[in-house]
């Protein structure tokens, strides 16, 4: 046989699929759109047959398919990988009256995966370049869900909940935070924290963080945003003033006791104030959400002032029994 039909003999191998035509080997992942299912990705000797495009689910509501980043397999291995090419965009964040600039690094992500291999808390992976230089990682898989669709799928009420799951999720979380920690101690952000940027692994129940590739100056970005999955944890899902205010669950006096100033610096839209929607949080936990609010009597100047209230906060009011 020759190559083209050992590839395609290890591609029906590998998948099952049925094959028309031979392979397309691709060796310069430039135009990524045109990259499809059953085409070959040629990466430092390896290759990796395409499975499809990877999609992300955002606020719960459908999936948004990632063009530049693929699901494929390893044709040697046969292990499932993930393939992130070059992808270059640019935007502006928002935290209250003050503008980030973000922007796609493939090269800053690169170097992240070299400083946390074999750490459990990050994504593994490698970068290699394609024949045109362009900077592609190439992932390991992870199985399981994100912390996003985890909580999301709790079927309890708040009350239920916050007895019952919080103090784990809050434990669990502690980790991630310290991940956070040791990624600025070596002068990089992870620049993308968010609730479906934390894998909850299957098999092993580690919390993981995916997702490098944004970048800012500055490192206050990372702890605005923790702030956010805080929120989303603590309040099991977004709480916003819409839906407080047309919802039945919440008293009068509630509803009327909201002020502007009870909203996120991130989201002026949600409810970052939550010990008003649910009275039982304890003072030190919304203390710790209210740093977060659009206009805080105290901010955070640095994760380690976070990680010092917030294991303070656990010990006292979630101890582990």
């Amino acid at each position: 046989m020759n190559e083209n039909e050992k590839l395609a003999a290890r591609i029906v191998e590998l998948t099952g699929w049925k094959l028309y035509e031979p392979p397309r080997i691709i060796t310069d992942t430039s135009d990524w759109m045109n990259i499809i299912r059953g085409d070959i990705i040629r990466l430092g000797g390896r290759d990796f047959v395409v499975k499809g495009n990877k999609h992300e689910t955002r606020f719960g509501i459908g999936e948004q398919p990632k063009y530049w980043v693929f699901s494929v397999i390893d044709m040697e291995s046969g292990e499932q990988k993930i393939i992130k090419t070059e992808f270059n965009e640019e935007f502006m964040a928002h935290i209250g009256i003050f503008k980030v600039r973000c922007y796609r690094s493939p090269e800053k992500e690169g170097k992240v995966l070299e400083i946390v291999k074999g750490d459990k808390r990050f994504m593994q992976g490698y970068s290699v370049f394609d024949e045109k230089r362009n900077n592609i990682r190439v992932l390991d898989y992870i199985r399981g869900q994100t912390f996003f669709n985890y909580i999301f799928s709790i079927s309890k009420s708040h009350e239920q909940y916050f007895h019952e799951d919080l103090g784990e999720l809050l434990w669990n979380l502690t980790e991630s935070i310290e991940a956070i920690e040791f990624l600025h101690k070596h002068k990089f952000c992870h620049g993308d924290i968010r609730n479906d940027h934390i894998i909850i692994e299957a098999n092993t129940g580690h919390y993981r963080w995916i997702d490098f590739d944004l970048n800012q100056k500055v490192s206050d970005f990372d702890m605005w945003s923790i702030g956010n999955v805080l929120s989303y944890c603590v309040g099991k899902g977004i709480n916003s003033f819409q839906q407080v205010l047309r919802s039945k669950d919440f008293t009068a006096e509630i509803k009327e006791s909201l002020r502007p100033t009870d909203a996120s610096a991130f989201y002026e839209y949600r409810i970052m104030n939550l010990k008003k929607l649910y009275p039982y949080i304890p003072e030190r936990l919304n203390n710790i959400l209210l740093h977060f609010t659009i206009k805080p009597k105290d901010y955070y100047v640095n994760i380690g002032q976070l990680l010092e209230d917030y294991r303070r906060m656990l010990e006292r009011d979630f101890p582990i029994r």
